[in-house]
């Protein structure tokens, strides 16, 4: 159902782009992107997050962006679910490799303000998956090897941020934005200071 409401959503948002709209500079412009963000979840402490990606930008108000955020969430929560048995001794986990990351795909909606500013709104989906391979040690000893727990969700995002363009390098900008992903069972949401690079 989540799923179903993200779409529709992401078409509604679309169709708000007029004719007049897409008529406004037919030139197409490919962009590199790079930030740095602060994740904020409800499940999680503050951490930070890196992210990559590219962008099209359709004409002066419309465009596409999809990028990757890896973070340093280590999700001990999966630990709970990995069903691991019921023992005498009291089990520890030795935690191996993790990771906690999203996969997003946006649709750009710019609006241009006085120079050299724009107010940017973006609306799309993201995969989110995350892991953790440990090993069970009990009584000092292996007990299970390499145990690991996969978790992956698609989710609704949203964003809202401001752009500037830089006077000096034409080809560069600069965004501070807020993304939030929805997620039935809690909010997250990233602080983020990015950087365009036109080709």
């Amino acid at each position: 159902m989540k799923t179903w409401f993200s779409a529709l959503m992401l078409v509604i948002f679309s169709l708000t782009i007029t004719h007049t709209t897409l008529a406004v500079d037919k030139e197409f412009d490919w962009y590199a992107l790079g930030s740095g963000s602060l994740l904020v979840s409800e499940k999680h402490s503050v951490n930070m997050a890196l992210r990559v990606g590219a962008g099209l930008q359709v004409n002066e108000r419309f465009g596409f962006e999809l990028f990757w955020d890896f973070t340093g969430i280590e999700p001990t929560n999966l630990i709970q679910k990995a069903n691991l048995p019921m023992t005498i001794a009291p089990l520890k986990t030795d935690v191996q490799s993790y990771r906690y990351q999203y996969l997003t795909a946006l649709a750009v909606r710019t609006f241009p303000l006085r120079e050299p500013f724009s107010l940017v709104g973006k609306f799309g989906l993201a995969h989110h998956w995350q892991s953790i391979e440990l090993d069970v040690l009990t009584s000092g000893s292996v007990f299970m090897e390499s145990v690991e727990v996969d978790e992956r969700d698609t989710l609704p995002v949203a964003s809202l941020g401001i752009e500037l363009e830089s006077n000096r390098f034409k080809k560069l900008s600069l965004e501070f934005s807020i993304t939030n992903y929805f997620d039935d069972g809690s909010q997250t949401a990233l602080f983020t200071a990015a950087a365009k690079f036109k080709f």
